[in-house]
């Protein structure tokens, strides 16, 4: 009642929260922690543990043909090591390209293309159509924020060879924004795609980069010749990462022996190498799923720790001893040189033959934002 004559008084609102937390299942705490801030807040206050991050989506389980539109998908709790199962359309129908701040972006399978948003946990969607005129599977998608109701500045971006395209993806869908992005081309291991807050940034396999801010009433795309000449020619592989409001390039080879790390300074139109990442983060990369967390989300390992999900059908598997082995990440080091260190290849608990060797894996945070805790 009390709530009723004033459901905006903090004090009365905390106070219902802390009478029904004692009864409210793990899954029914993360549907709060999505929708509700008072409700974060208030779980801070009194110092309740956050859900544990990250989480990793695994690749959907074998199954025979027509087994149905939908499959219950696993997200594994890395840090905890628990395994929780979501509906999620099946790999028949359409296919994950990305994921971020709770949501799945997934593209089907056969026409009419469409895009899809996902929140596994609240069952909650959004359903745009195919950007292009055309079909093109070589692309990248991200997306800048929730499109839950009243998330002002959510965009959904495709990128594709010299094309960038952005919609808002809310109940306010208007249609796609088609933007050029001259000389960019997509290439599945030396391109990728990353935005900070609104802003998205596109680096090339020759490490140009192009940058567009989509909040501006007139929003175009600049590029600045940030090339240069790598350390190492066996660092094939490239992920843009944004940690504390920086943009970091993350060099790799094929196997994770060798890392490297270099921020951006735009104005100098340049790459800098540097020994760490900026807040001493724990770095979480994957085609549309990177992220960088603080150690204590990643069950205490040190910073500089990399993490990488398993997706062989865009940067195919070069370990021939692995290959038929279901495996879903791996991890390494920044400043990591090989001899360093034995790059361990991770699995989860399951029958054999239960997940395909060749499926995709992705990091999931199952929260609006997976460094929300560390504020």
């Amino acid at each position: 009642m009390a709530a009723a004559r004033n459901p905006r008084n903090p004090r009365r609102r905390g106070a219902i929260l802390a009478a029904v937390a004692p009864f409210l299942a793990f899954a029914d705490y993360l549907r709060l922690r999505l929708v509700d801030r008072a409700w974060r807040l208030y779980c801070r206050r009194v110092g309740h543990a956050p859900p544990p991050f990250p989480w990793l989506m695994l690749p959907e389980r074998e199954s025979p043909p027509g087994a149905g539109a939908v499959a219950r998908r696993v997200f594994y709790d890395v840090p905890g090591g628990r395994s929780y199962g979501y509906r999620v359309p099946s790999r028949d129908m359409h296919r994950c390209v990305a994921t971020g701040h709770g949501w799945v972006v997934m593209v089907a399978v056969d026409a009419p293309r469409r895009v899809m948003l996902l929140n596994p946990i609240t069952g909650d969607q959004r359903i745009v159509a195919w950007p292009f005129a055309r079909w093109n599977a070589r692309f990248h998608a991200v997306l800048t924020s929730s499109p839950a109701a009243g998330e002002a500045g959510c965009f959904l971006v495709v990128v594709a060879d010299r094309l960038l395209a952005f919609c808002r993806p809310g109940a306010d869908f208007q249609g796609w924004e088609t933007l050029r992005a001259p000389g960019f081309r997509h290439h599945a291991a030396l391109s990728d795609v990353v935005a900070v807050g609104a802003t998205v940034y596109l680096v090339d396999e020759r490490r140009r980069l192009w940058r567009a801010d989509l909040a501006d009433e007139n929003p175009k795309v600049q590029r600045r010749d940030t090339g240069f000449a790598l350390p190492s020619l066996e660092l094939r592989r490239h992920y843009l990462v944004e940690s504390l409001g920086h943009v970091l390039l993350v060099l790799s080879d094929e196997r994770h022996n060798r890392v490297a790390l270099y921020k951006l300074n735009w104005d100098a139109r340049a790459w800098l190498p540097i020994a760490a990442c900026p807040g001493e983060r724990v770095l979480l990369l994957g085609r549309g799923c990177s992220a960088a967390v603080p150690p204590s989300s990643a069950a205490g390992r040190a910073p500089g720790t990399v993490l990488f999900a398993h997706q062989p059908s865009t940067l195919p598997d070069v370990d021939v001893a692995a290959r038929g082995q279901a495996w879903f990440w791996s991890e390494s080091r920044v400043g990591a040189a090989p001899g360093d260190l034995l790059v361990l290849k991770k699995t989860v608990p399951h029958r054999h033959g239960e997940f395909p060797a060749d499926g995709d894996s992705f990091w999931f945070f199952p929260a609006v934002d997976p460094d929300e805790d560390a504020r």
